[in-house]
């Protein structure tokens, strides 16, 4: 009972994990992921899925991951100069077995960009790393390559 509230004791796919923070992103909305953006041309109808939290807490939460990226922050050294992000680091062992290994890890950061308004959410999520098994070493650094690169070539402001 101690480790659910943190998730430890949870296991979700990674689109799971995008679905569950793409309706913080959205506003409090979860709608099923698709990756699909058009068939002959034409976007196909995007679902208009249902609130799950309000839209107050949505931002509350946002203006609480922006912390992951701050001074003493998990992830401190993620950030994209010039935007404000909001993000989550993970790291959880593996159950094997049916107990959790000392030595299996997988390390995962999310985050959107622009924290007020998201255009973006990425995830990354690294099984089992060499080295270091924190997210905030370990799928951070990867994500804030990726997003780096994304964010001017799709035109999103920093807001």
């Amino acid at each position: 009972m101690g480790n659910l509230p943190f998730g430890q004791g949870e296991s979700v796919t990674p689109v799971q994990m995008a679905a569950a923070y793409s309706a913080i992103a959205n506003g409090g909305m979860l709608r099923p992921p698709r990756i699909v953006q058009s068939i002959g041309g034409k976007a196909p109808r995007v679902p208009a899925g249902h609130r799950i939290i309000s839209q107050a807490t949505a931002a509350e939460l946002r203006n609480m991951l922006i912390g992951v990226y701050g001074e003493g922050g998990t992830a401190s050294g993620a950030g994209i100069p010039g935007y404000v992000m909001a993000g989550k680091t993970g790291t959880a062992n593996i159950a094997i077995r049916g107990r959790y290994s000392a030595t299996d890890y997988v390390a995962s950061f999310v985050g959107m960009v622009p924290a007020s308004h998201p255009d973006l959410l990425g995830l990354v999520v690294v099984d089992e790393p060499h080295g270091s098994i924190y997210g905030g070493s370990v799928a951070a650094p990867a994500f804030q390559k990726i997003v780096g690169w994304a964010v001017p070539y799709l035109g999103i402001s920093p807001r």
